[in-house]
Order: structure tokens, then C-alpha cells, then sequence
């Protein structure tokens, strides 16, 4: 049955203005709606999610989830990937992807609580769905409607599941995530001691020479601003910014230390 240019005319202007809409259409996307998306959508990610590493991370995400008052429904899993990559990412579903390469730098817990909590975030203000683009919003906001959530049609919306490991966000959504961890790491620390020290890790290794420039920094980008935000919001909320910090636990170390030794070993024996 061939539609007349008149109801045709009137698909076209709704279609364009609910993508136009498409940043406020994402409130009203059920976070349950984001979870289909990822069990219908094979997402080949090598991750692993129990061990000593992953327990200490899910069990760090989960005290500063009870901090950032996370919607009802919610909820925030970690994976570690065995890689020398310095990297961790926040994608659909509440899922967060942590690198060993990333691990075995970070100082302290303190920081390594700003970068959970940043990435936590990231999932709060559904960063991940609108970074998917504006086709895949109104898709799955349609789906949701016509209540087809979680068949075919949302695994159609996605198309290729490497998008969902190479989300990208912008500037203005980094500094949001950084003020809501921020906020979160005073809440749970009683100060801000560790929130910009990744950075001046990772500059430092580059600097050195230590390894090329992190994917971290690719991913979120660091503007000369970005540190200087951050001590602005502590002086507005009266966050002091210098505190003791506390240690990664040995065994975590040793986990983390033992996870890239293998990884070495494997790609040793591998060499022809």
C-alpha cells in the first residue's frame, strides 16, 4: 500500500522533530528499555566480573552508587578487561569496563574513585544513550512506546556493537560527569584529595615516555579548565580539597600485578 504525500509529508515531520527532541526524550526511557538493549545485543567485550580486582571495584562502585542517588531501578556492574590499554569506559546498561593497564597505575583508592565515580556518572545522566546518537534515541523511545522493547527491532537499532565499547562523550558531558563524582568523592571521603591526580599520572608517564598517550585521555579529554573547575565547585561547597588517602589493598595490587604478568607470558609464548 503506497502512503500519499500528504500522510508521508506528516511521518517525515514527526520523525524529524522527535529527533530533534531527542536529548528530552531520554528521560522518558525506562532504564529497564537500556537493559534489553544489551541482552539482545551481543557485545564481545573479553571482560571478566568476579575475582579478587573485579569484588573490590564492584564493591567500591556500590558504596559510591549509594552516594550519587542513582534512579530506582539502577544498578551498576563492573568488569575488568586483562589489557595493558590505559582505559575505562561506562557503557549502555549500567556496565563499566575497567583495564588492568589502567589499575596498575592509579595511585590510590581516591582516585581511582573519582574515575568509578565519573563513570557512574556518565551511566546516571545516560551519557551512553544519547552518545549512540540521535537514531538510536528516537528508535528505542518508539520501541518503548509501541512496547517492542527488547526483540529485533532494538538489536536492529544498534547495528554495530563496537559502538557500545567506543562511545565518545562531549566536553559539556565530561564536566557534568566530573561534577557529580566530585561531589560524590566529598560525600564518601569527607574531602577531594585524588580528583584530578589520574591526569597528572597519565601526563606525567607520557611526558616520560613510560607508554604512548592513554586511550584515557583520548576519551576523556582534558582541557586546561578541567582541574581548575573541579577546586572551584570544592570552594563553592566547601569540600576541602586536601585529605589522607586511602591505599589499594595489597591483594588488589598483587591481583592486578599477576593478571598482566600472565598477560605478558601469553603474548610471549604466542610469538612464533
Amino acid at each position: 500500500m503506497l502512503l500519499s504525500g500528504g500522510v508521508l509529508l506528516v511521518i517525515v515531520i514527526i520523525v524529524l522533530s522527535l529527533s530533534v527532541a531527542a536529548d528530552k526524550l531520554i528521560q522518558y526511557i525506562p532504564f529497564e528499555t537500556e537493559l534489553s538493549l544489551v541482552r539482545t545485543v551481543d557485545i564481545d567485550t573479553p571482560a571478566v566480573s568476579t575475582g579478587i580486582t573485579p569484588d573490590y571495584l564492584q564493591a567500591l562502585a556500590d558504596d559510591l552508587s549509594q552516594q550519587m542517588n542513582l534512579p530506582e531501578g539502577m544498578v551498576i556492574s563492573i568488569s575488568i578487561v586483562n589489557s595493558e590499554t590505559v582505559n575505562a569506559f561506562a557503557t549502555l546498561g549500567g556496565n563499566i569496563v575497567f583495564f588492568t593497564g589502567l589499575l596498575d597505575i592509579i595511585p590510590d583508592e581516591n582516585t581511582l574513585a573519582m574515575v568509578m565515580a565519573h563513570e557512574i556518572a556518565h551511566i546516571k545522566l545516560r551519557h551512553p544513550l544519547r552518545a549512540l546518537g540521535r537514531g538510536v534515541v528516537v528508535g528505542v523511545a518508539i520501541a518503548t512506546v509501541a512496547g517492542v522493547a527488547g526483540n529485533d527491532i532494538v538489536a536492529k537499532l544498534v547495528g554495530d556493537t563496537s559502538l557500545l565499547t567506543t562511545l565518545n562523550f562531549s566536553r559539556d558531558q565530561e564536566s557534568a560527569a566530573d561534577s557529580l563524582a566530585v561531589a560524590a568523592l566529598a560525600k564518601h571521603y569527607g574531602h577531594i584529595n585524588g580528583a584530578s591526580q589520574l591526569f597528572d599520572v597519565l601526563h606525567q608517564g607520557h611526558e616520560e615516555g613510560s607508554y604512548s598517550t592513554p586511550e584515557f585521555l583520548t576519551t576523556h579529554p582534558l582541557n586546561k579548565n578541567r582541574t581548575t573547575a573541579l577546586k572551584v565547585l570544592a570552594q563553592q561547597n566547601g569540600w576541602p580539597v586536601n585529605g589522607n588517602v586511602s591505599a589499594i589493598p595489597e591483594r588488589v595490587r598483587n591481583d592486578i600485578k599477576g593478571l598482566l604478568t600472565k598477560l605478558t607470558t601469553k603474548n610471549t609464548d604466542s610469538k612464533p
